[in-house]
């Protein structure tokens, strides 16, 4: 995918099975202990906290989130090929004269749908299938460089 710097060089399957595995590690054990003694109550009092305290543990946690899903991007499972990305686009594009955004829209959306994959599944085989299908894609992706 050609989203700003999103598609680079490919990277190593250890480094991809390493990210893969920190991902989910931040994803789901992430340490709020700074935290601990804090009770929301709705939405909108998590919603204050947010926004008087900078830097908290919740942004951090969403940094370290975006950070791995930038890596990772090329090779996370979706639908849409880097061809048929640039089709719709072009096609939008021509509609709303926005290229840029609606290929953050895509790619934010394809980077939520990877969050609620890894939320579900319920395994570690189902994990190491998830890690074995982005391999896979790194893998094609790897060979389709070499070739051209």
């Amino acid at each position: 995918m050609k989203v700003g710097n999103y598609m680079r060089e490919i990277i190593s399957e250890s480094d991809l099975i390493y990210q893969l595995e920190q991902f989910r590690h931040i994803l789901f054990y992430y340490d709020y202990s700074e935290v601990n003694n804090i009770v929301f109550f709705d939405v909108q009092s998590l919603n204050c906290y947010l926004e008087s305290h900078k830097d908290n543990p919740f942004e951090r946690q969403y940094q370290a989130l975006e950070t791995i899903l930038d890596i990772i991007l090329p090779y996370l499972p979706n639908n849409l090929t880097d061809q048929a990305m640039d089709t719709i686009v072009h096609f939008l594009d021509r509609e709303s004269g926005n290229e840029v955004a609606i290929k953050e829209n895509i790619v934010k959306n394809i980077k939520l749908e990877f969050i609620q994959i890894v939320k579900s599944l319920r395994t570690e085989n189902e994990w190491h299938y998830l890690i074995n299908i982005c391999k896979k894609i790194r893998d094609t992706k790897a060979n389709v460089i070499l070739t051209h």
